[in-house]
């Protein structure tokens, strides 16, 4: 049995792409411009496991109270108080890999997090995070017993969670971390 913590299993190969010039005869010779490109690929071995993405709230603007912002672990979004959220939201989302029916413990670090605004000291607390089994649950420090349901032993899931936003909340970015941990019985 072994332990496996997502900051020390994690792998992944990016590659740069760079543009190609090509020799043009004199008189056709025009003025130019060169590109990049990135190109990712997600390597999982056996009992191991990877983050995909990370989890994004969007753009938040404040109600004049206190209330809350929830993402589902299907990137479903509800407030309350008057909160609005616009722009890009994303689960966070994990691959691991096992065996077809192996069952496995699934825990946080904590179970709430603050999210320090950037050049700051105000934060937001993120609480009640959720993995999109089914049905989804919420998790924490208590690990919570799952089973593999894929015949080839490859599993991905997600997470949401709920964000508390003050009133009249400093504008900024805030950010946070949460460790994920797969120990595959």
């Amino acid at each position: 049995m072994g332990s496996f913590h997502l900051l020390s299993r994690l792998f992944l190969c990016v590659m740069g792409v760079g543009a190609v010039l090509l020799a043009v005869p004199e008189p056709a010779r025009a003025q130019g411009e060169a590109a990049t490109a990135n190109a990712e690929a997600l390597a999982i071995t056996p009992l191991s496991l990877v983050k995909e993405q990370d989890l994004d709230f969007g753009i938040i603007i404040p109600g004049t109270t206190t209330g809350f912002v929830t993402l589902s672990p299907g990137n479903a979004v509800t407030t309350t108080s008057g909160i609005i959220v616009t722009g890009t939201t994303q689960n966070a989302a994990f691959y691991g890999y096992g065996t077809f029916n192996q069952r496995l413990r699934i825990y946080l670090d904590a179970n709430q997090y603050n999210l320090v605004r950037q050049g700051g000291t105000q934060t937001m607390r993120l609480d009640q995070v959720t993995i999109g089994s089914t049905p989804p649950v919420v998790i924490g420090t208590a690990p919570r017993t799952f089973r593999i349901a894929s015949a080839n032993g490859l599993f991905r899931f997600t997470i949401g969670g709920r964000l508390r936003v003050l009133a009249n909340q400093t504008p900024g970015t805030y950010v946070g971390q949460f460790a994920v941990s797969v120990e595959y019985l």
